[in-house]
């Protein structure tokens, strides 16, 4: 009886490594300060797991720099017209914005290599509605849109944007 226990004390942690049920995800790369860029091949679930992570350090967390520096390509595509191509010119753009901005994360999806937050800026006298887009190349996000309105004075939906 004792020598079952034993063995199988012995090899459960193999088996369990070793199964194909029981898939290892990769390592995070910000536990060794590291970032996800440039990009590695991976699957749209991890790649959803990615963009989470993105959203809650850019969005939730406010912290810029790590957003930016784990999980934005040093060569960013940005498709805003009023801002500069590439990570440093805007993250040096956000780091003056975010963390002081009032806003709420509504909404955020993730298909097909590209993410959707849907964002409410707590502007004075109204709130502003904020898309960004994302598009990822593997493990990393190489390329950005975003779309503001503002509501119109003369707006008939009382729900509208929100």
């Amino acid at each position: 009886m004792l020598f079952p226990t034993l063995l199988l004390t012995l090899t459960l942690p193999t088996l369990l490594t070793a199964s194909p049920s029981h898939p290892h995800p990769p390592l995070d790369p910000r536990a060794l300060n590291k970032s996800y860029c440039p990009p590695q091949p991976a699957t749209e679930a991890y790649q959803r797991h990615i963009f989470a992570s993105f959203v809650q350090t850019l969005y939730g967390a406010k912290n810029v720099s790590q957003a930016f520096t784990t999980y934005i390509a040093t060569d960013l595509i940005e498709h805003d017209p009023f801002d500069n191509q590439g990570r440093a010119a805007n993250e040096a753009k956000l780091q003056a914005i975010i963390p002081y901005a009032n806003f709420q994360v509504l909404r955020s999806s993730f298909d097909n290599e590209t993410g959707f937050i849907h964002v409410r800026v707590n502007e004075s006298p109204e709130p502003i509605a904020l898309a960004d887009i994302y598009r990822m190349n593997g493990t990393c996000i190489v390329e950005h849109w975003d779309v503001t309105q503002a509501r119109p004075a003369n707006a008939t939906n009382p729900i509208a944007m929100f």
